[in-house]
């Protein structure tokens, strides 16, 4: 039987109800609950067969070796949410949701692994994230939502937002460069440039071997070993080797409708 697996980007979820419960003073206690009801509401939605609370080491990764700016800029995690990580583990656990984090890895290079596996295995995969770096993954068979507007994110939307197809975006934020994580591209190569130079090459890999005078491709060849780093950034890893068990995430029979042993990563 098929499975259908729901697969949560658990800071990006609890932090957002965080901030939300911040601004109206709220308890940390209230924003446990805020969150295991947030993901009860999901799983209703939902009716995943599986579901697993993905959590961020919060260590160094490969992509800070690779690149010691990777995310520099970015605000920490809020400390609360840190030594209450968990009671949010508890309570997502009181629904029936096990969490699991791999040290050193991010979370989104695991989600994006167990996607791949489980759709490479003919299953269903909804991704509980607003982080946009998971929208190349979207197939008929790994999809995207967004909890808080309350609506899936297709390939159509993002083509509508970016201009570029979904396979195209991690060579755009290579090239143009991704603030969210402090990753800088390619020096005076801005969004509409790097735009136009995918529509009208398709690729980072075909700008790099492009043998034109376009002084635009220059600065990206001028520029290449950089931008190839960018790219690994950008872009998911999905091959991880996880070594875990689908069946440890099965839901019960209050959310489930569908079984599985399998294996992933």
């Amino acid at each position: 039987m098929s499975i259908k697996v729901l697969l949560i980007d658990t800071f990006n979820l609890i932090r957002r109800i965080y901030e939300a419960g911040q601004a109206r003073n709220e308890s940390i206690e209230t924003v446990v609950e805020a969150s295991r009801r947030s993901l009860e509401k999901a799983l209703r939605q939902h009716q995943p067969s599986h579901a697993i609370s993905v959590v961020d080491s919060h260590e160094t990764t490969w992509r800070h070796t690779c690149y010691p700016g990777y995310k520099a800029g970015r605000a920490p995690t809020p400390e609360r949410l840190m030594t209450h990580l968990e009671d949010f583990k508890s309570a997502f656990a009181s629904v029936g949701v096990a969490s699991l984090k791999q040290p050193h890895l991010e979370a989104d290079d695991v989600i994006g692994t167990l996607a791949q596996g489980i759709a490479g295995s003919g299953g269903q995969v909804v991704i509980l994230s607003t982080d946009k770096g998971f929208l190349p993954l979207l197939s008929q068979q790994i999809q995207l939502y967004h909890h808080f507007e309350q609506c899936f994110v297709s390939p159509a939307d993002a083509q509508a937002k970016f201009n570029l197809r979904i396979d195209q975006l991690a060579d755009f934020w290579a090239l143009a460069g991704d603030p969210t994580n402090s990753i800088k591209g390619v020096p005076r190569v801005g969004k509409k440039t790097a735009i136009a130079l995918l529509q009208t090459y398709g690729s980072l890999a075909a700008i790099l071997e492009a043998g034109v005078k376009d002084p635009m491709v220059a600065r990206v060849q001028a520029d290449a070993d950089q931008v190839r780093i960018c790219r690994q950034l950008t872009g998911l890893k999905t091959d991880l080797a996880l070594g875990i068990n689908l069946k440890s995430y099965r839901l019960s029979a209050l959310w489930a409708q569908a079984d599985s042993g399998r294996s992933v990563g």
